[in-house]
């Protein structure tokens, strides 16, 4: 009897000192898992030694991402300052590029709506109309209208009421030579070049119907290159 005693004793002392096994359900730190304080209350020394040190490790490991993240975002701010720098520039490009696209579209949209016929009045000139705010709103450019009607006008200075004359618009592609007419005075046309010099350009781009580039013969199709 006093060594089935003795025996008892010994199992609550070591129970006591925690060597015993708990019956409270192991957690996964790492998943997430903990014990209540109840829970803990429960556990053997050895147990609670050993949730300490998974606390401690799951602690460090928290504090390294923890600290990678920090990292991250300020490199991340970092790049989205850098991209923001260049963003900036780039709407203002934007910005300046939708405002000339209206400015164009505006000025189509006027263009469209200027005549491409007229017909000549009592007192008319080709000077007058071309100096019209719907024609071209410069006395001087008036050979333009003369060269697209030759078809109608065999003397510039005289027009007569209630014909139609063809007014163009697009710059030219074509040129169709007339008696006289060399490649610097075409090129010299401001619907062409505007600038005698350029005749070389009109010239290389007709080498095939050029032959002499001081002698053209008249009703020659020229191409005019852009």
């Amino acid at each position: 009897m006093k060594q089935r005693a003795w025996l008892w004793a010994l199992v609550a002392v070591v129970f006591a000192a925690g060597c015993g096994g708990s019956k409270v359900r192991k957690v996964d730190v790492s998943a997430g898992e903990y014990y209540s304080e109840e829970d803990f209350a429960m556990l053997s020394n050895s147990e609670k030694s050993a949730y300490c040190s998974a606390l401690e490790a799951e602690r460090n490991r928290l504090q390294t991402e923890f600290t990678l993240a920090q990292e991250d975002l300020v490199a991340t701010r970092r790049q989205i300052e850098a991209t923001r720098n260049q963003i900036t520039p780039v709407e203002k490009e934007i910005l300046r590029l939708e405002s000339d696209i209206r400015t164009l579209t505006g000025q189509i949209a006027a263009l469209e709506r200027l005549p491409r016929e007229y017909t000549v009045r009592e007192g008319d000139c080709l000077s007058i109309i071309a100096d019209r705010d719907d024609i071209y709103s410069a006395a001087s450019k008036w050979p333009r209208i003369y060269r697209a009607n030759l078809d109608k006008i065999e003397d510039p200075v005289w027009i007569y009421p209630n014909m139609v004359l063809t007014i163009p618009r697009e710059l030219p592609t074509e040129h169709r030579v007339a008696p006289f007419e060399t490649l610097e005075i075409i090129a010299g046309y401001w619907e062409v070049y505007g600038d005698p010099t350029q005749w070389t350009r009109l010239y290389e781009a007709n080498k095939d119907k050029v032959s002499d580039p001081f002698n053209l013969e008249p009703d020659i199709v020229l191409t005019i290159p852009r």
